[in-house]
C-alpha cells in the first residue's frame, strides 16, 4: 500500500469548523484529517487547526469545501513526512 501524501486544504482559528468541514467531506467520501489544536489565551486560536486531504484528492476536496462554506482557496501546502 503506498503512503498517502496529505496536503493542507484549508485552516482555521476554530476546531469546530475544522471539524465540521472534516465530517463534511467524509460524507462526500473523502478521507481527511483534522490536525492542530485551538490553545485559549492572549490570542485564542493562533496554533491553527488544518484540515488535511490525500493530494490526489485535492480537487474534488476543494468543490466539496466551496459548497460547505462558499469560499475557494487555491494553494495546496504538502506536509513534510507524511
Amino acid at each position: 500500500m503506498a503512503d498517502i501524501e496529505w496536503v493542507l486544504l484549508r485552516s482555521f482559528a476554530d476546531r469546530l469548523q475544522a471539524e465540521l468541514l472534516g465530517g463534511f467531506l467524509a460524507n462526500a467520501g473523502i478521507q481527511a484529517s483534522v490536525e492542530g489544536t485551538f490553545e485559549a489565551g492572549v490570542l485564542p486560536g493562533v496554533t491553527g487547526v488544518r484540515v488535511m486531504v490525500p493530494s490526489d484528492r485535492l480537487d474534488e476536496s476543494r468543490q466539496a469545501a466551496e459548497a460547505f462554506d462558499g469560499t475557494r482557496e487555491e494553494s495546496p501546502t504538502p506536509v513534510p513526512g507524511t
